[in-house]
Parts: structure tokens; sequence; C-alpha cells
């Protein structure tokens, strides 16, 4: 038996020299070459190399951008008092917020402002199913095994293999970014000159539906506990904490009503105030504001600092719901406005 063992530690030895240098050169998911991503028709684990990428760039940054792929068209670089790093990645929720910034804090890196930025893919979507998806794989926070299980699922060839036809395709197409690695390092952003031909319709004139995917279910009282759990580190560590929902399109927005939403936003006045963008508003119904049925503009996002920072109001949309500071005290009178909303 012991020979046994010896011989299939020996045989696994020799099959990780000889398939890790492969998978570590070919890197779909771009974990192996963190600090120069390549844009190669895969999506890179950008849980994962952002915040390695913090960890060895303490010194760049002093503030962070915490949300889903919809924080990605936030010029970070307009946001005053701080040197904002956009963290955002696709599917991401405020519990992977909390590990990634205890892990950061762990590492050294306490930063000065966060700004949260959720929507309903915050209160439906479990972590929990991220940890079987390589591209939303959160950072190992364990010990040396937590590391070796986590590269160990990138060491696939099967995979890999895959994932090459996808990576020549996208090369073929010349839609690759240039850019991609600069500015992932310099903000961490999507494009922002990415211009919007969203119209609203299919292209054949059908009208869309809002967006939701199958698996999404409400999580009203784990999804609140995440918040409550980042406002106490915040103010732990003297963090200054900013909340803010996402102007989500008009049609996702009434999907996400009928599926809890307003219950989440209501609950998430009672731990922290915001400033609320979800609503059905002159911005929200307007498709240039948008890609497609999730991700609003950099136009909307440089809106949404005007008011979030420099105090800019406009009267028309804030009695829309959007900008709108929400808090304990007045959360019962503007749940009554989304909810009259709704239903005219």
């Amino acid at each position: 038996m012991k020979k046994f063992l010896l011989k299939l530690a020996l045989f696994a030895v020799i099959l990780t020299a000889i398939f890790a240098p492969v998978n570590i050169a070919i890197d779909p998911y771009n974990i192996f070459h963190y600090d120069d991503p390549v844009d190669n028709g895969v999506e890179p684990n950008k849980n994962f190399i952002k915040t390695k990428y913090i960890l060895h760039n303490k010194e760049k940054f002093d503030s962070l951008v915490f949300g889903s792929s919809r924080a990605g068209f936030l010029d970070v670089e307009t946001i005053p008092d701080g040197r904002y790093y956009d963290m955002c990645y696709s599917e991401g929720v405020v519990a992977e917020h909390v590990d990634t910034l205890k892990v950061l804090i762990h590492g050294g890196f306490v930063p000065k402002n966060v700004l949260v930025m959720v929507d309903d893919i915050s209160c439906f979507v479990d972590p929990k199913m991220h940890e079987n998806m390589l591209y939303r794989v959160p950072y190992p926070t364990g010990g040396p095994v937590s590391w070796l299980e986590f590269y160990a699922k990138y060491c696939d060839l099967i995979t890999t293999w895959e994932s090459l036809s996808v990576m020549r395709e996208y090369r073929e197409s010349g839609k690759a970014d240039p850019d991609f690695a600069e500015r992932f390092r310099r903000t961490g952003t999507e494009r922002l000159d990415k211009p919007s031909e969203f119209d609203g319709t299919d292209g054949m004139g059908h009208e869309l539906p809002g967006y939701a995917a199958a698996y999404y279910s409400l999580r009203l009282e784990e999804s609140v506990a995440d918040m409550k759990e980042l406002v106490e580190l915040c103010r732990h560590y003297g963090i200054n904490l900013k909340v803010v929902t996402n102007p989500l399109y008009y049609k996702t927005y009434e999907v996400a009503c009928e599926n809890g939403y307003l219950d989440y936003l209501y609950e998430l006045a009672g731990v922290c105030d915001y400033v609320n963008f979800s609503s059905i508003s002159n911005v929200t119904t307007t498709c240039g504001n948008y890609y497609e049925t999730s991700h609003f503009t950099p136009y909307v996002g440089w809106a949404m600092i005007e008011i979030t920072y420099n105090g800019f109001e406009d009267d028309i949309l804030k009695e829309q719901g959007f900008g709108y500071p929400v808090n304990k005290e007045n959360r019962d009178e503007f749940f009554a406005l989304l909810k009259a909303q709704l239903t005219h």
C-alpha cells in the first residue's frame, strides 16, 4: 500500500510538472498574470486579480469602489478626496466585498474611503455559487492548502483547451482592447469611451424584457446582515463608507421589484444611509443611458458622482427617486413614492 501511494504521489508530481506550465502560460482567466492581464475573450477572475493587484500596489490608491460589473463604468478618477480603484467584477455581492476588504486590511491596506454600489444582484445572488465558477472564485483566505486548491482549479487541461478556441476566435475578431492592461492597472474600470447603441429592442423591433437570471432568489436577511457587517467593519477601521443604489434600467427594475427588491432597499435603510438611484426616472427610462438592460453608461455614472459627492441636485430627478438620500427616518415616505410609481 505504501509503494502504491508513493507511486501515486510521484505520478501526481510528474503530471503537475508537465501540465502546470501549460496552464500558467495560457492562463485564460489571467490569475497567473494578475499584474499584466490580457483581454483574451475569456472573462478574467477580477475578484482575485484585483485583490492581489491592490495588495502589491498599496501606495497607488487610498480608496475603493465595490460593486458588480454595473459599477465598471464609473469614472473613478473623477471622484473627489481620494485615489480610487474600481474593484468591480461580475455579480459581486456585499458578502464578497466584506471578505475582500478583510483580506486587504489583513494585508496592510486600509482604505480611506469605500463606495459600495448595490442593486438587485446584491440581494438575489448567493455568493456560494461563485466558489465553483472559475471567473468568480474568491481570493483564498486560508493557509497553503486553500491556495493549492485555488490554483488547482485552474490547472485543468480540458478547461484550458476549451478556452483556447474562445481566445482564438476573439483574437481573430479584432475586438481585443489594447488598453485593457493599462486601464486595469490605473483604474480597474471598463472602457469609458464605449458608445451606447441600445434602443430597447432586440434589433428586430421586439421590446426587450428586464434582465433577471433564472437563479435569482431573494436573500433578504442574509444580504442585509452582510451590509451590517460591512458597516461595522468600516466603522471599526475608521473607513469613510458611502452606499448608493445602481440606476437599473426601468424594465429590469420592475422585474426586480416584483421579486422583492424594494423590501431589500427598505431594510437597507435601517442599516445605513444611502443615495438612491433605483427608480422609474427620466434617466432609467432612456435607452441611450444603457448598453443593454443591465449596464448603465459612464454618462449616468458622472451624474451619480456629481449628486453623491459634489452636492448637485436636479429637482425633477430627485422627485422621481434618482439621487434621493434615504435613511431610516424618511424611508416610509420615500418607499410610498416608489410603490406609487410602480402602480401608475
